[in-house]
């Protein structure tokens, strides 16, 4: 089983974004697409309603044998650049 961890800079974002560990995690487990970027790290999408409005989680993450450690995560309404 893979583990999810979060680095210091991703618990930091969620606390000042008002992101859920378990929405992160939600889009992880299930997301609407996976991008494999240059650096080596993956993006993880899902799409979202908040406030009445459609937004986009995107996480990014490092995966190393076991681990998926959460580098950072935000919500962007330009759903038509991500996807």
């Amino acid at each position: 089983m893979i583990r999810i961890l979060f680095s210091l800079h991703a618990k930091l974002q969620l606390i000042e974004r008002k992101i859920s560990e378990r929405e992160v995690l939600e889009t992880i487990r299930s997301p609407v697409s996976i991008v494999r970027q240059p650096n080596g790290r993956f993006q993880a999408l899902k799409t979202k309603e908040r406030n009445g409005k459609d937004y986009l989680l995107v996480v990014i993450y490092e995966e190393r044998q076991s681990i998926r450690e959460v580098i950072t995560v935000f919500y962007t309404s330009k759903i038509k650049k991500y996807l």
